[in-house]
């Protein structure tokens, strides 16, 4: 049985990790394991519906919504609207990208094309579906047969008659769904005739809107079924109910032999084998009605939705077992092999097992000193060591072997277990290190401080040389003594989370706030936030395939071992490529990474390397990340100047505005953040890192010869993509010239030594008026500064009120704020927005939209008590600030302002009245012991990510995030939103709720 077991668990991994990085939807992983990221208009879509999707030959997505079209790089839509193109792009269906770089557009309005960035409306009959006729040039089904352009007009190709709704190219045969039929052309377009095969008789006028080839099969979509061609015969699709009678909105036969299938109930996957897969509505979303499919060159798969916006669907590198797989406790701290090739889990409740198929439980947390399985260790003779958060306990198997002597250790927590020979095992603690020997329990480091006695990593080098991480830097047992090695005196008071080889002669420190270091012949180099990485914190290490994996509290790094930089080496920063936890925005579902403290955090097996998570147990496939990610070509879009648009192209400017803003960017559709950066080649000494930002700003220009260059590069990749660049000249303006500026020169000389003779005539003249003027004068400059005081004064007040609703601005709280916080020991902030605001001013318009604001702005005023503070944050959100008030204080006021909005007739503008809700979100200041000014800003972010779950909830409630005790000054060092669901769980903050 541990023979099928293993061989089992090595077929899954092999499965995981021996996918292509360009298959990425193996026909091996389930929908619900494979990464979803999720765009719509939040992200920058200009509309939520999207009804085709097409690739360019540069890399860019484009997508067609009902408002408009949209290009989009990898990071941001750009909208070719009306407005931006002078045609109407809207209600676009059809779409197609041909080889030469321009995209073709279709909808009832006929055909469209669009080439660097201008569109051209050809006209003609509607455009149901575009492809390639074969020679590069679109192949156009229309509402009067087929069409292809000659000489840039349209003309009709011969042999179909009748509407034609999709086109299929496959291999020298080419189909075209009709109306009740579909049509079977061999050869070219142009050839005169086709084969049509009809539908049966209840389907004759029924549209075939999608075709697809898969493995032999020919399917057709309809508004009433699935199909396929079965010989000579169209025949329903026989995969089921849901299938055969539902309207197939979007057919894809994508190239690892999947045929996905979207309907408006569901997304579906026919995989090779046979077997029907549909994904849940956690997957994707419920009742997706996803319009339209696409398949990148890269094999990512991108669903375009009527409800929802856009989707992106890949393998991704990661794989997860938690409670989909059986795992009872999804809080997992410690993972270790087991000598048949499973998995074992030290969950926080039990030790479960997995075996390849599923997770089973195994020691039942009853069984244990303590029910948390916080670190696992098999020794060489196969028994499992099991320590928790108090005590340790040793299996043979399922069998309780736990020698007595080891009760001792039942009030501590154990943190790492490593055996150095036979029946030799030393024992890190929460108080203090430890050495089972002979049967013998002996403690070997008495005497030492409170920090240095707690043990988190033991590396062994030999039985007699070991190094231990400490939470007082590191220590070294040699000769039968514990000491500090004199490279470690840097780390001294840091929190050494980790002890591991990295190498031959080549030791790897990781800490929890101080970055990581190697050692190499004595001498230890430190790498940390302000050299690249993602953070300073870290609590394994893993080196396999030349790179080192990183398993932080906010995710996985990687980082090529030859860029790790070594004692004595030059600075420079360093790009780790994040893995897991990067927190994406887009990202559906989040990767929660890592957890766990003890030695078991980590495991590497053959190419996967698997972590311990507040979600189970997370598998990093390292043979997709084989190949470095190759950095995109830059692109400069558009040079914009004086409020005008101009091309990206060599620009001579002779008059007007020397301020320029440059717009670049590069298409990247993979995951991964792109970092630019440019210089202005004859007037920039060196090159501008600008991380994301795909804009460059430069203002009074000096006439001269310029070159603008912009590159850009990847996380992981070496180097830098090809450049893009444009020659810029400007021109000297007639009072610049040399000539012009001489005789300037010359003129002033002269007309200075006259100012100089009239001056002194003038001046005696003067004298006397002036003694006469200095009295009356005075005086004047008396009244004169007396209402600059005044005035001064208004003007102040006026800078820190909202002109709109007569609130306070976010100016007026700012310079507040210090004040404010030194003499309330605690204050409520609560952050409110109007529900579906956006409604208003579209609805109402936006005079409606300011009185409703205006409204709500005399709402908090009247509602406020003497020493509260409103402010108008910005936009519909509003902040009001509780001195004194307890959490309880805070949940009322929400509640209150909730039933208030609620109760509240806005005027619509019209003569009626509006009624809206709002939402809440509020937090408690300070959330530390000892709180500064940016322990408010992370108050201000809890609240935000209250009233973002409020909005979640269905809005129209009122929820808080608050601490259960002062947070750590290290916790708060970092942004708050990736850490809320580490900290929820370990129970420092909570989830309030306001009675409404």
């Amino acid at each position: 049985m541990a023979r099928v077991s293993h061989v089992v668990l090595l077929a899954v991994l092999g499965c995981i990790s021996g996918m292509r990085p360009a298959a990425a939807l193996s026909p091996h992983l389930p929908i619900h394991a494979m990464t979803t990221d999720h765009w719509n208009v939040e992200q920058g879509l200009p509309q939520i519906t999207v009804t085709g999707i097409a690739e360019d030959r540069a890399g860019f997505l484009w997508v067609n919504t009902q408002a408009t079209v949209a290009r989009f790089d990898g990071k941001q839509f750009v909208a070719f609207d009306r407005a931006a193109t002078g045609i109407d792009t809207s209600m676009l269906t059809a779409i197609w990208a041909d080889p030469q770089g321009q995209v073709w557009f279709g909808g009832a309005r006929g055909l469209l094309r669009e080439q660097q960035g201008h569109f051209t409306a050809l006209g003609g009959d509607a455009v149901n579906a575009i492809i390639d006729a074969g020679d590069g040039t679109p192949l156009l089904a229309t509402s009067n047969g087929l069409a292809h352009l000659r000489a840039g007009r349209i003309v009709a190709v011969p042999g179909y008659r009748g509407p034609a709704f999709s086109l299929l190219r496959d291999g020298a045969t080419l189909w075209v769904g009709g109306l009740g039929r579909v049509c079977r052309v061999v050869a070219k377009p142009d050839s005169p005739g086709a084969t049509c095969i009809a539908l049966d008789a209840g389907h004759a006028q029924m549209e075939v809107m999608q075709l697809a080839s898969n493995r032999g099969h020919l399917w057709l979509g309809t508004r009433t079924g699935l199909l396929r061609l079965d010989g000579d015969r169209i025949v329903a699709a026989g995969l089921g109910n849901e299938l055969d009678t539902t309207s197939i909105e979007s057919l894809l036969a994508d190239r690892d032999g999947n045929l996905w299938i979207g309907t408006v109930p569901g997304l579906y996957r026919l995989l090779p084998d046979g077997v029907l897969e549909e994904a849940a509505d956690d997957d994707i979303a419920p009742k997706p009605w996803v319009h339209a499919l696409h398949e990148d060159r890269d094999g990512n798969l991108w669903l375009g939705t009527h409800t929802n916006g856009l989707y992106r669907i890949w393998n991704g590198w990661t794989h997860r077992v938690s409670s989909r797989d059986g795992l009872a406790d999804p809080l997992v701290w410690s993972v270790a092999r087991a000598p048949d090739g499973r998995i074992v889990l030290g969950t926080n409740s039990d030790v479960e097992i997995y075996d390849g198929h599923g997770v089973h439980p195994w020691i039942a947390g009853n069984r244990l000193p303590n029910p948390s399985a916080y670190e696992l260790y098999y020794d060489r003779h196969g028994r499992l060591w099991v320590g928790t958060r108090g005590g340790i306990a040793v299996f043979d198997g399922a069998r309780d072997i736990t020698p007595p002597a080891l009760s001792a250790l039942a009030s501590l927590q154990i943190d790492d277990v490593r055996e150095v020979a036979d029946d030799d095992v030393w024992i890190g603690t929460t108080g203090g290190l430890y050495r089972w020997h002979a049967g013998r329990l002996d403690r070997l480091d008495a005497g030492s401080s409170a920090p240095a006695s707690i043990i988190r990593s033991i590396l062994p080098l030999t039985p007699d040389h070991l190094y231990f991480g400490t939470e007082d830097g590191v220590r070294e047992w040699r000769d039968g003594k514990l000491v500090q090695p004199a490279w470690a005196e840097p780390l001294r008071g840091h929190f050494v989370s980790r002890v591991a080889l990295l190498g031959p002669g080549l030791l790897g420190v990781a800490t929890t706030d101080a970055g990581v270091g190697v050692v190499a012949n004595g001498s230890l180099r430190m790498t940390t936030q302000k050299d690249g990485l993602p953070g300073d914190n870290a609590w394994s290490l893993d080196v396999l395939g030349g790179n080192l994996y990183a398993g932080t509290i906010n995710g996985v790094w990687r980082l090529p071992m030859a860029q790790l930089p070594m004692p004595g080496s030059p600075g420079g920063n360093v790009v780790p490529q994040q893995l897991a936890g990067e927190q994406r925005l887009t990202r559906l579902r989040g990767s929660h990474c890592c957890n766990g403290g003890g030695g078991a955090r980590s495991l590497v097996i053959g190419a996967t390397v698997w972590y311990s998570t507040t979600d189970g147990m997370l598998g990093i496939d390292t043979r997709a990340l084989i190949e470095p990610p190759k950095p995109p070509d830059a692109r400069i879009e558009s040079v914009e100047r004086g409020g005008h648009l101009l091309p990206a192209g060599a620009l001579d400017l002779t008059d007007g505005s020397r301020d320029l803003v440059i717009h670049y960017t590069a298409p990247y559709l993979h995951v991964g953040e792109l970092h630019f950066r440019y210089r202005l080649d004859g007037y920039d000494t060196d090159w501008q890192e600008v991380g994301a930002r795909r804009a460059a700003f430069y203002t009074h220009l000096p006439p001269g010869k310029y070159r603008f260059r912009v590159a850009v590069s990847l996380p992981g990749a070496s180097g830098f993509g090809r450049e893009a660049d444009i020659a810029i000249r400007i021109e000297p303006r007639w009072h610049e010239r040399i000539l012009v500026r001489v005789a300037a020169v010359l003129l002033a000389v002269l007309v200075i030594a006259l100012l100089v003779v009239w001056n002194q005539r003038a001046q005696r003249r003067r004298s006397a008026q002036l003694e006469m003027e200095v009295e009356r004068r005075t005086a004047q400059l008396a009244r004169a500064v007396e209402r600059l005081r005044v005035a001064n004064l208004a003007l102040a007040e006026e800078s820190h009120t909202d002109a709109l609703t007569k609130l306070h601005n976010r100016r007026y709280l700012l310079r507040l704020l210090p004040g404010l916080l030194a003499n309330h020991r605690r204050i409520g902030v609560l952050q409110i927005d109007i529900d579906y605001f956006k409604q208003v001013n579209d609805n109402y318009g936006h005079a409606a939209g300011d009185a409703v604001l205006r409204a709500l702005g005399s709402l908090l005023l009247k509602s406020r008590r003497i020493d509260d503070i409103a402010v108008r944050w910005g936009g519909e959100e509003f902040l009001l600030l509780l001195p004194g008030a307890e959490v309880v204080d805070a949940q009322e006021v929400a509640g209150r302002l909730c039933r208030e909005i609620a109760e509240q007739d806005f005027a619509d503008g019209r003569g009626g009245r509006i009624r809206l809700t709002g939402s809440v979100g509020f937090s408690q200041y300070p959330l530390a012991a000892h709180p500064d000014s940016g322990n408010f800003d992370a108050v201000l972010e809890l609240a935000d990510l209250a009233l973002y779950r409020a909005k979640q909830d269905g809005r129209n409630t009122c929820v808080g995030l608050v601490a259960t005790s002062p947070l750590l000054p290290e916790i708060l060092a970092h942004p708050m939103a990736p850490q809320i669901g580490a900290l929820v769980a370990a129970g420092r903050l909570r989830w309030v709720r306001a009675e409404r």
